[in-house]
């Protein structure tokens, strides 16, 4: 399969948790993540083609980042009743960028 993605994504060093903006529920944590997009390992299958509002918390403040994403593929994980989730984002305010960037700057090169 062909390479798609735009940014090279960083594996997460900590948990970040991310929900759903409606509901609250909590979607899956991410595995890794770059501006354009992200993997999170869930408990629960999602449909690709799926859009979702989401909220991910960033470690230290609480502070959090909002976006829209969009799932482009799922999987099951290795771990028993457990996926993996591909989605790009498609709808990010400028500072939640800027946000994601800080964050990952901060991680190791994974």
């Amino acid at each position: 399969m062909k390479e798609q993605r735009k940014s090279p994504r960083k594996i997460a060093d900590e948990v970040l948790e991310v929900t759903d903006q409606i509901t609250g529920i909590q979607i899956g944590r991410v595995v890794n993540i770059s501006a354009d997009g992200l993997m999170l390992l869930s408990e629960e299958p999602v449909v690709a083609g799926s859009v979702f509002k989401m909220n991910m918390v960033l470690p230290g403040e609480g502070k959090k980042v909002s976006f829209r994403a969009e799932a482009v593929w799922s999987t099951e994980a290795t771990q028993p009743n457990s996926y993996w989730t591909g989605l790009h984002i498609i709808d990010i305010s400028p500072e939640d960028v800027l946000e994601i960037d800080k964050l990952i700057l901060d991680w190791n090169d994974n």
